[in-house]
């Protein structure tokens, strides 16, 4: 469907990743080429969504990193435990929809788990998740842009440290029935994928089997998209820097992180899903990865009345 280019899988500080998005969702508009990336973070880094204030974090420190991100949704962390995946597509109308974008690439993303040999419970494309286990184990987002649209998203490869992510950032309960079901309950539940490959990752020193996991996973999912026709592309420092000029001569300019300041507008994109581009700042939102899973399956990914202990909850 595309011509495809593959750029690697980059461990990047979350300012770099984030001007990256941007700098393929250019090339995509103006090289009428799709691309394919996978990329992780050597320090944690919370990002909140396009439309959300910044309100949602409990404390800001030199232990995690902070940024926001194009795309619509909330809060969430990212760090080694996680893996994130990222396509932008010309807007040449083999896409009609950004629904049509997401459906295709969240279907190739859980056939190469699938492939893998990982059962797959849901693919929800209402919710923007994956699950296994009917627990969420990736979650992606939409932004379409008027002339190039973009897919990105994260998976959890090994068991995170939900305490921290706790101490960091809102985590949100609901009363479902007669019980409380906890986003810190879901987090600490999410199942991991690298556990499920433990057979294909026989010899691996096991310090090394996040990366192997992490490897195994991408390597698939490449296959899966671009049937090995792609060019292989690198982010170089030149590319970097380009990134960053271009992310410097819009948003990020202005006070983008606090204020969300200057935000799109209708010239440049056509929607950011449920999201109003220059509409006020969301608070008080849950967990990106389920802020639209349905009650009656976040009952099934929560133990209920699991939460983090009575001293946190007081802090």
């Amino acid at each position: 469907m595309f011509d495809y280019e593959y750029w690697g899988t980059a461990t990047l500080p979350i300012s770099s990743q984030m001007a990256l998005e941007e700098y393929l969702l250019d090339r995509s508009e103006k090289q009428r080429v799709a691309t394919v990336r996978f990329w992780d973070v050597p320090k944690d880094a919370v990002v909140i969504g396009y439309g959300e204030s910044d309100s949602v974090l409990k404390k800001r420190d030199a232990t995690f990193d902070l940024a926001r991100r194009i795309t619509g949704g909330s809060h969430v962390q990212f760090d080694q435990n996680c893996f994130a995946y990222s396509f932008t597509v010309p807007r040449d109308g083999s896409f009609r929809h950004y629904d049509d974008m997401r459906k295709y690439y969240a279907e190739k993303v859980a056939d190469a788990l699938r492939e893998l040999g990982i059962e797959i419970s849901g693919v929800d494309n209402r919710a923007s998740t994956i699950s296994v286990d009917y627990k969420v184990v990736a979650s992606h987002a939409v932004f379409w842009g008027v002339k190039s649209g973009l897919m990105h998203g994260l998976m959890s490869v090994t068991n995170y440290d939900v305490d921290r992510i706790f101490e960091r950032m809102l985590l949100k309960e609901r009363r479902i029935g007669s019980h409380v079901y906890s986003e810190y309950s879901a987090l600490k539940n999410m199942p991991a994928l690298a556990g499920f490959l433990e057979g294909r990752m026989q010899g691996i020193d096991p310090y090394r089997k996040r990366d192997y996991a992490k490897k195994l996973i991408a390597e698939e999912i490449l296959k899966q998209v671009t049937g090995g026709k792609h060019a292989e592309m690198h982010p170089t420092q030149n590319v970097l820097d380009a990134a960053t000029a271009l992310v410097a001569s819009s948003h990020m300019g202005g006070p983008w992180f606090s204020d969300r300041t200057p935000p799109y507008s209708e010239e440049e994109v056509e929607a950011i899903p449920g999201e109003a581009l220059d509409g006020t700042l969301k608070g008080d939102l849950g967990y990106c990865m389920y802020i639209q899973v349905p009650d009656n399956d976040f009952a099934k990914m929560a133990v209920p009345g699991e939460t983090a202990n009575r001293e946190k909850l007081k802090h």
